[in-house]
């Protein structure tokens, strides 16, 4: 949940930074490559280090360094210079990535019997800090409120830093907190394979997709529709809000419905969501594209990380292979290269960018679930 929160946040503070207003979309775009950069290096930093200490210290390090990044933050509106604020995102990002590794590692055991329910649930909790982190700073508007609020949200995991530290945490008795080991040269191996191929670019335009419109929808309503700041960022909590209750729903269609049926259900309304937002001229009109688009976007990686564990026995959520690292790069570059695309084309190119993404998730979907039949599995 304070994942999401963090990693939530440079969506809605675009405007509360004056991107809205200044227009100046490259150095914006930049702030999620170094976000990202952040991510990364969080979760190889965490990965090492579940190796050499137990996760309840790793993940009381996160809770820290995320009390640290919204401090940073706290203090990171305008006057402050772009290179502060770069660095508090990147801090943000190392949090963000720390507290995704110990949690994954941790939830390993359950995620073996159940790959596609424990991502939807680690999702439905994300989302809530997403969705929490957008309305907090959608009522900052106007006045100092945001660097009071960011300050005192820190006390929280400040606290659970604090609490984490005494937990205990084993995995297996046999093999506490120990990933398995899998080899730089089998996990790139994996990408040879036509199947791990699509997979892994489905991913990659699905966390495109994601993190296109949670970053840039606040600026681009703005710019389109002449919203209100705080209005612009209320929006963006209820995308946050239907990729939340999506999941919730997904989690319990899943006991019902076959899987694969399911997964493409979900391209389809992502993509239609997509050309909705794209042809909304009116506050309602972007409604409906927020909420198809929310709950199409909601099911599609939980499923796709659920036929991946079933087609490689070696993956789990605690180690970033091949394929899912290629996928994140996906979430990371998208946003950083539509803020330089819209610096020299204009935003009206950012819905047109996802929906040519969703467009090649629901095409990625079909070519895999043509190849299930094709060769019986």
């Amino acid at each position: 949940m304070i994942s999401g929160f963090l990693l939530a946040l440079p969506g809605a503070l675009l405007p509360l930074w004056g991107f809205h207003i200044q227009n100046d979309y490259g150095t914006a775009g930049n702030f999620f490559l170094v976000l990202g950069l952040g991510v990364i290096a969080g979760g190889i930093a965490g990965q090492r280090l579940t190796r050499r200490a137990p996760l309840a210290r790793l993940l009381s390090g996160g809770y820290f360094a995320a009390a640290l990044a919204l401090l940073m933050l706290a203090v990171a509106a305008p006057p402050a210079q772009a290179w502060y604020q770069s660095l508090a995102l990147f801090v943000t990002g190392m949090a963000a990535g720390m507290m995704n590794t110990a949690v994954l590692e941790a939830v390993t055991p359950c995620y073996e019997s159940n790959p596609a329910a424990i991502t939807l649930t680690g999702g439905i909790f994300f989302g809530a800090g997403s969705v929490l982190a957008a309305l907090l700073l959608a009522q900052s508007f106007g006045d100092d409120g945001a660097t009071r609020l960011l300050a005192v949200t820190a006390v929280l995991p400040a606290m659970g830093g604090i609490f984490a530290g005494m937990l205990r945490i084993d995995l297996r008795p046999t093999d506490p907190g120990k990933a398995p080991e899998v080899s730089l040269t089998q996990s790139m191996a994996d990408l040879r394979s036509p199947l791990a191929i699509m997979f892994a670019l489905l991913l990659f335009f699905q966390f495109a997709n994601e993190w296109s419109i949670a970053g840039w929808l606040p600026i681009l309503l703005i710019d389109r529709l002449g919203l209100s700041p705080s209005t612009a960022v209320t929006l963006l909590a209820l995308y946050w809000a239907a990729l939340m209750v999506g999941r919730i729903i997904a989690a319990r269609l899943l006991r019902v419905f076959r899987h694969g049926k399911i997964l493409g259900i979900s391209a389809f309304c992502a993509l239609f969501g997509c050309a909705a937002l794209l042809a909304a001229g009116s506050r309602f009109g972007v409604v409906v594209g927020l909420l198809l688009t929310g709950a199409g976007f909601s099911a599609i990686y939980p499923l796709v990380a659920e036929r991946i564990a079933s087609r490689f026995s070696y993956y789990h959520p605690g180690y970033f292979n091949g394929i899912f690292t290629f996928a994140l790069t996906g979430g990371i570059l998208a946003p950083f290269a539509l803020g330089h695309l819209a610096a020299s084309t204009g935003l009206h190119m950012i819905p047109l960018a996802v929906m040519a993404g969703s467009c090649a998730v629901f095409a990625l979907v079909l070519l895999i679930w043509l190849g299930h039949k094709v060769s019986g599995h």
